[in-house]
C-alpha cells in the first residue's frame, strides 16, 4: 500500500497561501485606517499649523474626500514636495554667430 502526502501538500500550501494573502489584506486595511486618522488629525490643525507644514485646507479635505481605499497621506505628501520644490533654473544658451562672436539668449 503507498501512501501519498500530495494532496494533504497541496491543501497545507494552499491555505498557507490564503492565510498569507489574508493578513496581507488586513495589514493594508489598518494601514489605511491609521493613515485616514492621521489625515482627520491634520483638518483639526488650524491654518497656521498646516501653512507650517506646507499644506492648506483644501489640500487636507481634498485628501479625505478619496475613497477608503485610497491612502490619502500620499496626495498630501506629493502636494507638500510640490510646493517646496525650487522653480527649475533658467536656462542660458550660448549661441555662436557666423563671424565668431558669442551671442547670448535665453531659453524657454
Amino acid at each position: 500500500m503507498t501512501i501519498s502526502y500530495a494532496p494533504l501538500y497541496g491543501a497545507l500550501t494552499f491555505a498557507l497561501g490564503f492565510g498569507r494573502k489574508a493578513v496581507q489584506i488586513v495589514a493594508r486595511i489598518v494601514t489605511l485606517w491609521i493613515n485616514r486618522r492621521a489625515a482627520y488629525r491634520l483638518a483639526e490643525l488650524d491654518d497656521r499649523g498646516l501653512k507650517d507644514i506646507g499644506l492648506t485646507r483644501n489640500d487636507v479635505m481634498g485628501a479625505l474626500d478619496l475613497p477608503f481605499m485610497q491612502d490619502p497621506t500620499l496626495p498630501l505628501v506629493h502636494r507638500r514636495r510640490a510646493r517646496r520644490q525650487p522653480p527649475p533654473p533658467a536656462v542660458t544658451v550660448r549661441l555662436a554667430a557666423r563671424d565668431g562672436r558669442a551671442v547670448e539668449g535665453r531659453g524657454p
